[in-house]
């Protein structure tokens, strides 16, 4: 579970140790991980094993994934840089386009490469966010670094198919809970967009659920359930294809 630290990765660690998963938590913060270990530990589950590590190294990665060995499930749920935020593209430089596209395709590579050599019959999930189908002005690269990961989540597929390995991505819309949690990346951005849309962080929390047809906020946990049914082989048709968690907010 890269990003196992995080708001969304957390929960989906934790769906999955509530139902048998032995979990290995991956991130940048030793205490987040920690965390979210002491939970899975209250579960009264087998503990859950934890790393600090630097995704964007891709020795780091192989060598961590040869560590752990046989892998069933990896899942990438380390949060997208969307670089500058606030200011149309052209008035950007090309390394402030470029370099947050770059390690979003970098960091998904070395997570599914790594997991992929230690796989047979195995799941490798990503997450990306409406932009990648749907522009929005002054939103930075977080568009352009979704359509990426979704673009590699149809090749490697084809490629790990013959493997048994299937590839799935999760289309996330805006999540309160990963806003509200202080000093988060999602934090920052919606703390941003309410400052460029002249509105209170509060306003723009309550909104999040407002541009679908359910007009309710997607939560954590229905994230992890849809993760742990990809993962299961009630989806052994899915493969090579993004699952539409937006709540019809992005319809297909």
């Amino acid at each position: 579970m890269y990003g196992g630290g995080g708001a969304i990765g957390g929960e989906i660690a934790r769906v999955f140790a509530a139902q048998g998963a032995r979990v290995h938590l991956v991130g940048r913060t030793a205490p987040a991980l920690e965390a979210v270990a002491a939970d899975i530990g209250s579960l009264g589950r087998e503990p859950a094993e934890t790393k600090v590590l630097d995704v964007l190294d891709e020795r780091a990665v192989n060598a961590y994934a040869a560590q752990v060995g046989k892998l069933d499930i990896c899942v990438n749920a380390v949060a997208l840089e969307g670089g500058a935020q606030g200011m149309p593209l052209i008035e950007m430089s090309a390394d402030t386009v470029v370099q947050p596209i770059a390690d979003a395709v970098r960091t998904a590579f070395n997570i599914a490469k790594a997991a992929a050599v230690h796989m047979t019959n195995g799941v490798i999930i990503m997450l990306s966010t409406p932009m990648a189908r749907v522009p929005v002005a002054t939103t930075g690269t977080f568009g352009s670094a979704s359509a990426a990961l979704e673009t590699m989540t149809r090749q490697l597929a084809a490629e790990l198919g013959p493997r048994g390995t299937r590839v799935v991505c999760l289309r996330l819309t805006g999540i309160p809970e990963t806003a509200t949690r202080l000093g988060s990346q999602t934090e920052r951005v919606w703390r941003d967009a309410a400052a460029r849309l002249g509105m209170s962080f509060e306003q723009v929390v309550e909104a999040a659920g407002a541009g679908s047809p359910l007009g309710e906020p997607l939560t954590v946990n229905r994230v992890a359930e849809l993760a742990a049914f990809v993962a299961s082989d009630h989806a052994r048709a899915l493969t090579g294809t993004v699952l539409n968690a937006s709540g019809g907010a992005v319809p297909d």
